[in-house]
């Protein structure tokens, strides 16, 4: 029996306009994390407040561990947040100033005796490396050490599921990076399982165990962070979660013909068939040549790499990354190859 599912949900705020999110299913197993990836805007965090209870669905059900949490169309009443065994970490931590770091954590467990309670927490903060700061205030502590105090209040009550609302926004990028691999850490040593939100594709491919790619209310796509990259369902998800060209392709039999090569044909596609080809900047090589069919129109250096955009002859556009050793001027003349590892098409529009 999954931990979480979510069953053809919809939840919408405006009568007239499209809904937040819509007929969204998807299940999680226990310990799994879950990224659920997309622009502003695509529901990410209503998904989230309708797992919690914040919101309750206009249609489907919220169900956790067999247990019906909410369901739209005048259904049973929706259990209460407080009762869902969910803890949430909110993108601006959300921390009481007025108290102290370790009554911050204890805050979810004043039912439990007095001992109990200091135990829980002492054990919490140790977990999060914070013990050595128990009696600091929140003003007193950094950015990434509010986020732990802000995922060990969560984590002290022991919840089931812990939700996470973009909690790497607020922070640098070295410190995104480091806290990032910390909060991993923290998830799996204790076998939580979660959902975070996130817009950002290393985040979510780096962390999650399944990403689910959303659009407009709609999820694209779920599994694996490779299936995902490898071999996205739709174009959208091609593009979102990673730099991508597209090339028109025709389907014969002896490949896919576009303008820089003839690919496979995987997918078993009929012949005479118009496709468009997803062509990824680490598919593509060129070498400079006086007679090369493609220019370079513009070049990115990125430390450790360069990213060329080269001009083709139909005026379309590819990329290429290579390694920064690898130094060519803009206006260079060059001939483009493909090694695609995986061929991915989609029909022609």
């Amino acid at each position: 029996m999954s931990l979480l599912t979510l069953s053809r949900v919809t939840k919408g705020y405006v009568a007239e306009g499209p809904p937040a999110v819509e007929n969204l299913s998807f299940a999680l197993e226990r310990g799994q994390i879950l990224a659920l990836l997309g622009p502003s805007g695509c529901g990410k965090t209503t998904t989230l407040r309708l797992i919690a209870g914040f919101e309750t669905p206009d249609a489907g059900q919220v169900i956790m561990a067999g247990r019906v949490m909410a369901e739209g169309g005048g259904g049973s009443a929706p259990v209460p947040p407080e009762e869902r065994s969910v803890g949430v970490v909110f993108q601006d931590y959300a921390l009481f100033p007025h108290l102290s770091i370790e009554d911050n954590v204890a805050f979810g467990l004043r039912r439990l005796p007095r001992r109990e309670r200091q135990r829980r927490v002492h054990e919490i903060l140790d977990l999060v490396g914070l013990a050595e700061f128990r009696g600091r205030f929140a003003h007193e502590l950094s950015g990434g050490q509010q986020q732990r105090v802000a995922v060990a209040r969560a984590l002290a009550p022991a919840p089931t599921l812990l939700l996470l609302d973009e909690p790497f926004s607020n922070l640098d990028a070295d410190l995104r990076a480091q806290m990032r691999d910390e909060v991993e850490k923290i998830l799996r040593s204790t076998g939580t399982t979660a959902i975070f939100v996130t817009h950002d594709q290393e985040e979510a491919f780096t962390i999650a165990d399944l990403v689910g790619v959303l659009d407009q209310g709609r999820l694209e796509q779920i599994g694996p962070p490779e299936t995902i990259y490898h071999h996205p369902a739709t174009q959208f998800v091609a593009e979102f979660v990673g730099a991508a060209d597209f090339l028109p392709g025709l389907v014969t039999s002896q490949g896919i013909v576009t303008e820089i090569g003839v690919f496979g044909n995987p997918e078993a596609r009929e012949p005479g068939e118009k496709v468009t080809v997803m062509i990824r900047p680490d598919d593509v090589t060129f070498a400079p040549r006086q007679d090369g069919e493609a220019v370079i129109l513009r070049r990115y250096f990125r430390g450790s790499e360069i990213l060329y955009c080269l001009g083709l002859p139909s005026g379309r556009r590819v990329h290429s990354s290579q390694p920064s050793s690898a130094a060519f001027r803009t206006g260079a003349r060059v001939r483009p190859e493909a090694h695609l590892l995986h061929v991915v098409t989609f029909p022609a529009e």
